[in-house]
Formats: structure tokens, C-alpha cells, sequence
């Protein structure tokens, strides 16, 4: 089975934009855990800041979408004119 074929079969789970601050949140959490060696803890700050990347994608993604919907609800106040496409 190929990885594609695997994929295709088991989609990735979509994270909303506040499950991905939290997971980053315990990644900077353990980034900073002066108990770990330096490498590990310098794993775990990529981690954190590759999470906060996903939030932050994610916000702007849900702002897109309410923009877009927004617009769309709007009411024409000229109903008679169609709009130009």
C-alpha cells in the first residue's frame, strides 16, 4: 500500500485555530522545561512555533470565510438590477 493510497484512506483530522494555540501552548511549555537536554527542548520550541504557524493560518482562514460570507449576505438594495458576474 502505497503512502497516497494510506492518506486517501485516513484523512488528517482538521484542528480548529484554538487547538492549535493550545498545542502549542504545551509545546513552549516543555521548550522550557530546563529538565529536558537542549536538544529536545529546542524540538519542542520548533514544534510550538510550527503549531502557533498553524493557529495563526487558521485565524486568518475563518476570518476569510466570515469576510466572504458577510458579503454574500448582504441585501441588494437595488433588487431589480441583477448583479454583474
Amino acid at each position: 500500500m502505497s503512502y497516497v493510497e494510506l492518506f486517501q484512506r485516513h484523512p488528517r483530522m482538521s484542528l480548529r485555530p484554538e487547538q492549535h494555540s493550545h498545542i502549542a501552548a504545551a509545546y513552549d511549555k516543555a521548550a522550557f522545561d530546563i529538565s529536558l537536554p537542549a536538544h529536545t527542548r529546542a524540538v519542542f520550541a520548533k514544534k510550538a512555533e510550527w503549531f502557533r504557524l498553524l493557529a495563526h493560518i487558521g485565524e486568518k482562514r475563518e476570518q476569510a470565510a466570515l469576510a466572504k460570507q458577510k458579503a454574500q449576505d448582504v441585501p441588494n438594495p437595488f433588487g431589480f438590477i441583477a448583479a454583474m458576474h
